[in-house]
Order: structure tokens, then C-alpha cells, then sequence
């Protein structure tokens, strides 16, 4: 099979009742039960789920100035949240926004040749984004899945999601994914 599930930055410091950069509080719940029922039904049918998650250094000021210290490396914020569904330990640290910008997730995906991606996870108009747009440019087929995506709010969100698609992102409910990409 040539697609993978890449669940972003589910992490503590954005989604846990003391996170220090939120999402908005109505979407964690919707998105937690959207994306850990497409992680287990992916596990099921053998398609790699691979977990990535924010890790500032210390060093990196500004980054984690604008995350307000959320995913500081190796503090509570950057440890993924207790709710999602761990299937495997397939998990790729990051400390920029684009998954990508980690070069063991590239050749982890190079050796299992895919060529489908299905992004869920946090925030869209950030890493969601970011990823999305690196994966065409690296000659992927991407799917943002739209309600198992958060945001700081329901408007960035859209925003977000409309822009993608007019770049070539698909974007999906989590009900079709499997059906779209498998057919």
C-alpha cells in the first residue's frame, strides 16, 4: 500500500485543559474521536500511521516565543496528548513547522514507498499547512481531512482549508478518505 497517515502535533501543549497555545476547546473532542477512529481503522488495513510532534530547542527564541514555549523539547507540552490512539511507535520529532523538515519522516516514507499522504492534526493554517503544501512540492497526492483538523478557531480553519484545496490539496471528510484513496 502506498499511503500514510501523518497525525500532527497532537501534543499536550495545545490540546490539554492547561495548554499554553491552544486549539479552540469545541474542536479538540470532534477531532480526537475523527482522527483516532481513522488511526485504527488504518492500523487494521495495514496503512503506516506515523505520529509527529513540535520539539523546540531552547535555543530556538522566536519559535518558541510564537508557541509560547508550548512544545519546549522534552517538557509536558511536547509529549503527545494521553487521548490519541497509539498504534505503533513510528513517531518524528520536529522543530520547524513543516514535517518534512525532519529527514528521517522523508526516508522512513522513501522506504515504504509511499505516495499518498492523509494529514490530520493541528493547527491548519500552521504545520497542517505547512506539510500539506511541502508534500505537493515533493510530488506527493495529499489529503488534509477536514474535521479531524483543528485550529484556534472554526474561521482560521476554513480559511485554511479553502486555501489548500486551491493548491492542489485535497480535502476530505474522515468518512471518505479511505474509500477515495483506496479506490
Amino acid at each position: 500500500m502506498d499511503v500514510a497517515i501523518l497525525v500532527l502535533d497532537i501534543q499536550k501543549g495545545f490540546i490539554s485543559d492547561n495548554a499554553r497555545m491552544p486549539v479552540a476547546k469545541h474542536q479538540i473532542e470532534p477531532m480526537l474521536e475523527k482522527v483516532n477512529r481513522m488511526i485504527a481503522q488504518a492500523d487494521s488495513i495495514g496503512i503506516p500511521v506515523v505520529y509527529v510532534g513540535n520539539e523546540f530547542e531552547p535555543k530556538q527564541v522566536i519559535a518558541n516565543f510564537l508557541t509560547k514555549k508550548s512544545a519546549l523539547k522534552g517538557s509536558e507540552g511536547a509529549e503527545l496528548d494521553e487521548r490519541l490512539v497509539r498504534v505503533n511507535n513510528h513517531y518524528f520529532a520536529k522543530n520547524k513547522s513543516n514535517a518534512f523538515s525532519n529527514s528521517e519522516l522523508v526516508s522512513y516514507l522513501k522506504a515504504k514507498e509511499v505516495k499518498n499522504i492523509v494529514i490530520v492534526g493541528l493547527f491548519a493554517e500552521g504545520c497542517v499547512a505547512a506539510t500539506a503544501l511541502d508534500s505537493i512540492r515533493r510530488k506527493f497526492t495529499v489529503t488534509v481531512v477536514g474535521d479531524a483538523v483543528a485550529s484556534v478557531s472554526d474561521s482560521k480553519r476554513e480559511k485554511s482549508l479553502k486555501y489548500l484545496g486551491t493548491k492542489g490539496v485535497a480535502i476530505r471528510d474522515s468518512s471518505q478518505v479511505f474509500d477515495k484513496i483506496l479506490n
